[in-house]
């Protein structure tokens, strides 16, 4: 029997929300998405409720429409400056050197998970690197082995509690419960990153609006992550300031003329842009564009270079570094990458998604459908809810009922 997957990405500049259905084959089929402009977000933040409420319950409405279907629960991506992660360690006693189970590893996550937490700090994550059952170190999968003791090296990511509850507050608000909070680097390597990567040693940088998410995988495992303040909308708001430009003209720009290397665009190149004051068009050169979004983005790397390096693990990605979110389609970005970081690069997209529309399988719903991908392998999904025609009537109905 197919079961029903939802994702909610909740983005500094859009809102996205899928639907995905599993089948017993293990394909997973999208059947509904919807898409609202973000209100109410700072970096990945909520700083309004209300406004941020009903930017959520746009997305989910679309979606709803979609697919026929009424949203109870879902993945939610999560994101911020708020995040932090360290590496902790925890051990259990296996009974007499029995065959170790599910449990015997959910005990030694509790046991890693077992730190000093602040009160105003949650744990979003514990994930394991690697285990050791008695004296045998790297074992990736200790289920069904024997031994007497079970160790796991954990990575423990947490974010600040007023965050993560105003995040829940704005889902449940819509009437959706909260399958999992996901890191949001770690939806976008569920989507782009191979197992030949994850194995071999690779980065994934996820450049949104409003931050920029890395996670590094070693071994099959998530050894590090990070969140840098900075992103796509550094880039616009450069151009709206050379330029003397709104912000939306800026972001139009950017995405229709951009270019990351200045020295690939003709000199006498010139497109047309809104600006403030009395005469609202301006004749701007391309090459001037692509010098602006150049200074930011050479920023943006050395910005990721930096905290790879700082993990220490920077010599071991022979596969090197993935990019992806809506910055990472920038013509150059990637070639400019290969030169700061000295390794490979490449743009990754997600294409593990059966039944959906072009627009969907770019860089840019990388964590969308990542959260998607994520559900379908690490929690339960949930059997359909077929939408009544009143029912959605009534949901738009208390949802204009909020404030604002």
């Amino acid at each position: 029997m197919s079961e029903i997957i939802t994702a909610i990405d909740v983005g500094t500049t859009k809102i996205c929300t899928f639907i995905a259905e599993a089948t017993p084959e293990g394909e997973l089929r999208l059947i509904g998405a919807g898409q609202a402009r973000s209100q109410g977000l700072r970096k990945g933040v909520v700083v309004n409720v209300t406004a941020a409420t009903q930017s959520i319950a746009e997305s989910i409405e679309q979606a709803e429409q979609a697919a026929g279907f009424t949203i109870r629960s879902a993945y939610v991506g999560i994101v911020g400056g708020h995040i932090h992660s360290h590496n902790g360690n925890g051990a259990v006693a296996i009974p007499r050197g029995r065959s170790i189970t599910r449990a015997d590893v959910d005990r030694a996550l509790d046991a890693a998970r077992a730190i000093p937490v602040p009160n105003d700090r949650e744990i979003i994550h514990t994930i394991a690197r690697s285990f050791t059952i008695d004296e045998q170190a790297g074992v990736q999968e200790p289920i069904g082995m024997h031994g007497y003791r079970l160790a796991v090296d954990a990575h423990i990511i947490t974010g600040a509690s007023a965050a993560i509850n105003n995040l829940v507050k704005c889902i449940q608000a819509n009437g959706v419960t909260i399958e999992e909070l996901v890191l949001e680097p770690l939806a976008s390597g569920e989507a782009v990153l191979n197992e030949d990567e994850r194995g071999m040693g690779v980065a994934v940088a996820d450049i949104g609006g409003g931050t920029t998410d890395i996670a590094i995988y070693i071994d099959g495992a998530v050894w590090h992550t990070i969140v840098l303040d900075v992103g796509g909308d550094n880039l616009t708001r450069d151009l709206a300031v050379g330029l003397r430009a709104p912000l939306d003209a800026a972001e139009y720009l950017k995405i229709r003329y951009g270019h990351v290397q200045p020295e690939r665009i003709a000199e006498e190149e010139t497109v047309s842009a809104p600006a403030f004051g009395e005469n609202q068009i301006q004749s701007v050169y391309r090459r001037y564009i692509a010098e602006i979004l150049e200074a930011r983005c050479e920023e943006i790397l050395n910005l990721i270079l930096r905290e790879v390096k700082r993990s220490g693990y920077d010599g071991l990605l022979p596969a090197g570094i993935v990019l992806t979110g809506g910055a990472a389609q920038l013509p150059g970005l990637k070639e400019v990458g290969r030169e700061i970081f000295r390794m490979p690069v490449r743009t990754g997209a997600p294409n593990s998604l059966s039944n959906a529309q072009r627009q969907w399988l770019t860089p840019a719903y990388a964590t969308g459908i990542g959260l998607l991908l994520w559900g379908q392998r690490h929690g339960p999904t949930a059997p359909p809810r077929r939408a009544s025609p009143l029912l959605p009537r009534l949901q738009t109905w208390l949802r204009n009922l909020l404030p604002g």
